[in-house]
């Protein structure tokens, strides 16, 4: 195959653009997180693509072959554009963004710039281009008021609006409860980490509120895969959202049992105050009939189970700094900060 190339001049450094027929461009937004790195491994699969990951942090290690980092603030528009001009990619996913049902509610800022103003950004951006991408988001189920969620509620509305009146072609995927190996233990607190970690040491898992509401748990490789293969469809969804879940809703409490039991763990459970920004048995669970008519009818999704033993083994064989950083963490008065408010539940 033959290749001819350019290269993109970000802030500190230059990144090689290869030029064929054949691959497709893919911009990944927070592509060194959690989510973002499995986009990229699931896009590695399909060997057809160049894959740039936009984001501030530099990954802590060594990228695959046609990964590129580029270092990339998505609030700042005359880099994004810079970014997109120059790579002028066929795929974008804005992963990209800040978490924190109760946390957010201490920076709103950070929440409005991240989560609303860097999504108008690319926005913009893309409606100066002549080749306009296909684009990808996430939004949530939007259910509770906290500003996570009046963040990415106003993101989507954005997203469909521009979609239904401009032509901007692509996915809205609403993902239900993400969990899997390399998930972020804090200082968000998520709750198959947090719950994991603590039952390896023996520590009490704490719940907020009485354990009834529920979770729809689905794998990080189920959420990439599927979008991915969204994505690649001859016809996009748009602005029509799509519910990313297994369909099979799991109380928190079950979910609690369910570690301690895997993790044959001695850990108690103790159930708190709900927390702010969360209501008490609220019943999550997605509606899995926009996957079937849209991406992959009849999808066999990752048991539970054997999704939690992997993901227990990821976070059995963490560093002992990351252990460290972790219980530290929780002990904390920044942690307290967020929670001050919670105590036994009555």
């Amino acid at each position: 195959m033959n290749y001819n190339f350019n290269y993109l001049k970000t802030k500190n450094h230059l990144i090689l653009i290869k030029k064929t027929s054949i691959m497709k461009k893919i911009a990944i937004t927070g592509g060194s997180g959690f989510v973002g790195s499995a986009i990229y491994r699931e896009c590695l699969k399909r060997n057809d693509s160049q894959i740039f990951l936009f984001d501030k942090t530099k990954p802590d290690y060594i990228l695959p072959n046609n990964v590129s980092w580029v270092e990339c603030d998505t609030t700042d528009f005359n880099l994004v554009k810079k970014c997109l001009t120059e790579i002028n990619p066929d795929h974008i996913y804005l992963i990209a963004g800040v978490l924190g049902t109760t946390e957010l509610n201490f920076h709103p800022l950070k929440a409005v710039q991240n989560n609303s103003v860097g999504i108008s950004t690319f926005i913009e951006v893309l409606l100066t281009m002549e080749k306009k991408p296909r684009l990808f988001y996430v939004t949530k189920p939007n259910v509770w008021e906290n500003m996570y969620t009046i963040t990415k509620e106003n993101a989507e509305r954005i997203i469909k609006l521009y979609m239904k009146e401009y032509a901007i072609e692509g996915c809205i995927h609403k993902w239900f409860n993400a969990y899997g190996p390399g998930q972020h233990t804090h200082p968000i607190r998520k709750a198959v980490p947090y719950f994991i970690l603590n039952a390896l040491h023996g520590k009490p898992l704490e719940i907020w509120g009485n354990g009834k509401q529920t979770v729809d748990l689905i794998h990080i490789e189920d959420i990439a895969y599927l979008a991915v293969e969204a994505m690649n469809k001859e016809v996009c969804t748009n602005e029509n959202v799509v519910d990313i879940g297994t369909g099979v809703s799991v109380t928190v409490e079950d979910l609690a049992k369910l570690i301690i039991k895997l993790t044959g763990s001695s850990s108690d459970i103790v159930y708190k105050n709900m927390r702010a920004g969360e209501v008490e048995e609220t019943i999550l669970v997605a509606n899995t009939t926009g996957i079937d008519n849209h991406i992959v009818s009849n999808y066999k999704f990752k048991d539970l189970e054997k999704g939690m033993k992997d993901t227990i083994e990821y976070y059995r064989n963490v560093s002992d700094e990351h252990k460290e950083s972790f219980f530290t963490y929780y002990n904390s008065n920044q942690h307290e900060k967020y929670y001050s408010h919670s105590g036994s539940a009555q």
